[in-house]
């Protein structure tokens, strides 16, 4: 092998990699921000406590849970985001499934 070839097989690992990466990011957070407005959806018409939070749910949530990026603001994104494509759950459980059985869990227990 030669430099030159060598630095274009890094470069092309690199490039055809990160893409490849980048694609699977998106693919993980918009499942992610399903599956958020889901739990959110469901709590809203099942929740036993529901009550004690009312209109201040996805503040309460956003200050629970910590996560860098997830406000009240995009909490509720998530939540317009299933309210709009809940047709995708089965999409969604199979993609699940073969990343974290116990997140399929968490799912058919919010449905029972």
């Amino acid at each position: 092998m030669k430099f030159r070839q060598l630095i274009k097989a890094i470069n092309t690992a690199h490039l055809s990699l990160q893409s490849s990466a980048a694609k699977a990011v998106n693919r993980h957070l918009t499942v992610r921000n399903w599956l958020i407005g889901y739990y959110i959806v469901e709590f809203e018409q099942r929740g036993e406590d529901r009550a004690a939070y009312g209109t201040r749910l996805r503040e309460v949530i956003a200050d629970k849970i910590k996560i860098k990026g997830l406000t009240a603001p995009e909490l509720s994104r998530c939540r317009q985001f299933y309210q709009a494509y809940p047709q995708i759950l089965g999409l969604v459980t199979q993609q699940l499934y073969d990343f974290s059985p116990q997140i399929i869990l968490g799912l058919s227990t919010q449905e029972s």
